[in-house]
């Protein structure tokens, strides 16, 4: 019909499908909060999301690896993806004395090697041992360490920090989709990501500024990112820093979803998977946080403590 606006089949499934994981995620973190209230750990019920995410990204990482022609097995990367989220989690408690925080980590790192190894060994296959290993750590820190730093996040702040930081990362998406859409004219990096523009970065910058300055307002009035009981957790940010933080996130995630582009284009797959319509699989939707988990944790972690906190 004239006048009719027609929209695109995948920017339709991304509104619909973005939409509702966006009320799944406060869902999630709102339950944490609770469970803290409750007496649990913190960050207990977020390890069990991130969990699930970090094994279905596994298997679409194998699903990868296999389209390359690399023989992997996908529960063994979901295996060692959920060894890196637990030993966050444990990182993040605060219980182990701190002598003993490092060789856990390098522990979980030498069984990542070693597991694969042994398996090579014991059925008597030597080829594609050496890959194996290197497979095992590489996903041991792309899906458990980089992850793992939002565990440590929420150890000192409140659910609705995690939220925010979020949120902000994923705007710079939304901004630069649709900036790139109407205004974009040159290319980003055309032979990895054809559809990133340098205009839609800046407008998904711009995005992601102005509702960190939004946010971090409202968390600031509402002393809403300390977490509940923890002393001296609640920071009042200022908006200029907040501004920063928004913009250097955006950069971060941008950042990761080229990583995720660029393991993509080395196995010659459109995406990584199929189970998120509009968006493909469950790492195209989580590249961007993934990577960004140790810049949120640093940036809060400088904010918090210029702040007096």
């Amino acid at each position: 019909m004239r006048g009719t606006v027609s929209i695109p089949r995948v920017l339709k499934h991304r509104l619909i499908f973005g939409g509702l994981m966006i009320p799944l995620l406060l869902a999630l973190l709102w339950l944490d909060q609770r469970a803290e209230a409750w007496g649990a750990a913190p960050g207990l019920v977020l390890t069990a999301g991130f969990g699930a995410v970090g094994v279905l990204a596994a298997w679409e990482l194998a699903g990868m690896l296999r389209a390359k022609g690399v023989v992997t097995r996908g529960p063994t990367l979901a295996v060692v993806a959920l060894l890196g989220l637990v030993c966050m989690q444990l990182l993040g408690l605060g219980t182990l004395p701190e002598a003993e925080r490092l060789p856990l980590l390098s522990t979980a790192a030498a069984a990542a090697l070693l597991g694969p190894l042994l398996w090579h060994a014991r059925n008597r296959e030597p080829e594609g041992a050496l890959i194996a290993g290197a497979i095992a750590v590489f996903t041991l820190v792309y899906l458990g360490v980089l992850p793992g730093f939002w565990l440590l996040v929420r150890h000192d702040h409140s659910a609705w920090a995690v939220a925010g930081a979020v949120l902000v990362i994923k705007s710079c998406d939304i901004g630069a989709y649709f900036t790139g859409r109407f205004a974009g004219r040159r290319k980003l990096i055309p032979w990895l990501s054809p559809g990133k523009t340098w205009e839609g970065l800046l407008g998904g910058m711009l995005t992601a500024a102005g509702l960190a300055v939004g946010l971090t307002a409202w968390g600031n009035a509402a002393e809403a990112f300390g977490r509940p009981g923890a002393d001296g957790a609640t920071a009042s940010l200022s908006l200029g820093y907040a501004a920063f933080c928004g913009a250097l996130l955006a950069l971060v995630g941008q950042f990761g979803d080229l990583v995720a582009s660029l393991l993509k284009r080395d196995a010659g797959v459109k995406d990584s998977g199929s189970g998120v319509p509009g968006f493909g699989g469950v790492l195209d939707v989580a590249d961007s946080v993934i990577v960004a988990g140790p810049a949120v944790y640093w940036l809060l972690w400088f904010g918090a403590r210029s702040a007096g906190a």
